[in-house]
């Protein structure tokens, strides 16, 4: 049997879904590192004038306008067609992508070549969300989705370390490239020669879940009891607030701190992302399940501890630079982990078939977030300073907290209520 003729199978071998689950682990943190090539070079392409931060920024936010929407499509493929597919297309895509604009600086066809890789790549996240929480081993599904969270933030850590260390600003696309066309010949070889330990899953508690929630037709009123559609706005403010903090982090220093050059704000936003890997592990360890037992819950408390960091950067350019950077750290460090208690609510509609279309609809609006981070952000930036950011991003994460609050106890219903 081959993974990429049969879309309904699961790995049955332990061995080999941990190898498989190594690749994808890989593959998803090389693929955000190419997706924010333009964020982790921001610095470098201001300070050397090729564009200014809000015509970068709007690279950026191109792709995610059009990603962002596509992501319910997305997720309605990866739960209906074959993931391993879908993944192989935007990886080839985006090398394609990437290549074209190392050739060509024009920042029109940068613009629109960018964007187009947007619409090709819209299925690759719900397609990886499909194959961890499905097509597994069942036994190590838990575990992967914990880890799968880490690659995020070790694919941005690796492309700001790269931009700070390269000799100019489009060798970051030619790495991708390489990268990525590697990846995709990889995962071809993987999906033929693990076709021996796949398996048919038994669909017979999806079905009856289905059954007893309406099947698709009952999607939306499934989201709404669950209480997924409150916590989808608290999801584009996370993102929006994370994302800023993660990638504006070296311009925000740069301009804020005069002995602070773009390869030092570079390095000194590794920190930060670090900080964001540092709170997976220790909220996974400490908080989650063991004190918090709800995502939703979890979600606020981790909001909630994010209110004084953001305060503090209100004053960034006033407070040392070691104390901004420390701030962006706490914001990034109590925002990455939502992003792990989100995917473990996401998986409660496995049951239903809806895991993947969840994961696409949060992804839809995490993207937006990442728009309005990208160039949104930047734009006031330029008009009003960082302080009217950090203003902002004090205001989203308060109300996205209050969501999660009120989203928790819907969740926690919900869950009871699941086929056993």
């Amino acid at each position: 049997m081959d993974m990429l003729n049969e879309p309904e199978l699961y790995l049955a071998s332990r061995k080999r879904s941990r190898h498989f689950f190594i690749y994808i682990w890989i593959m998803y943190g090389m693929v955000y590192m190419t997706r924010n090539c333009f964020n982790s070079a921001m610095a470098s392409i201001v300070a050397q004038g090729v564009f200014t931060k809000s015509q970068t920024g709007l690279i950026t936010a191109m792709y995610y306008a059009v990603y962002a929407p596509l992501q319910i499509a997305g997720g309605v493929l990866a739960d209906k067609y074959n993931p391993e597919r879908l993944i192989q297309t935007g990886l080839i895509s985006a090398a394609i992508v990437n290549m074209i604009i190392f050739f060509n600086h024009n920042y029109y066809v940068i613009l629109i070549v960018w964007t187009i890789g947007a619409v090709i790549q819209a299925p690759l996240w719900p397609a990886v969300f499909k194959v961890i929480s499905s097509q597994m081993s069942e036994k190590e599904r838990p575990k992967m989705i914990f880890l799968i969270s880490f690659g995020t933030s070790f694919g941005l850590l690796l492309g700001y370390v790269i931009a700070a260390f390269i000799p100019s600003w489009e060798y970051n696309f030619a790495v991708s490239a390489i990268i990525l066309t590697v990846l995709t010949v990889i995962m071809y070889e993987l999906c033929i020669h693990y076709g021996e330990y796949i398996k048919k899953p038994d669909t017979s508690n999806e079905a009856k879940a289905s059954k007893v929630k309406g099947g698709a037709a009952g999607t939306c009123k499934l989201f709404a009891k669950s209480g997924f559609l409150l916590l989808l706005p608290a999801v584009f403010f996370r993102a929006a607030v994370e994302n800023g903090a993660k990638m504006l982090s070296p311009t925000m220093l740069m301009e804020s701190y005069e002995k602070i050059s773009p390869s030092i704000g570079n390095l000194l936003n590794t920190f930060v992302i670090i900080a964001g890997l540092a709170s997976l592990v220790l909220v996974r360890l400490v908080l989650y399940p063991r004190i918090v037992k709800d995502e939703a819950a979890g979600t606020a408390i981790m909001l909630l501890a994010c209110v004084p960091f953001v305060a503090a950067l209100k004053l960034v350019g006033t407070i040392p630079a070691g104390g901004a950077v420390v701030s962006l750290c706490g914001v990034t460090f109590t925002t990455t982990a939502t992003h792990m208690f989100l995917m473990y609510y996401y998986t409660y509609f496995t049951a239903f078939g809806k895991n993947a279309t969840a994961a696409g609809v949060a992804n839809a609006l995490a993207s937006a977030g990442v728009v309005f981070s990208s160039y949104g952000m930047t734009r006031i930036a330029e008009i009003f300073g960082w302080n009217t950011v950090t203003t902002l991003w004090l205001v989203m994460i308060v109300i996205a907290a209050v969501l999660a609050a009120f989203a928790a106890p819907m969740a926690v219903r919900f869950k009871k209520s699941l086929p056993k």
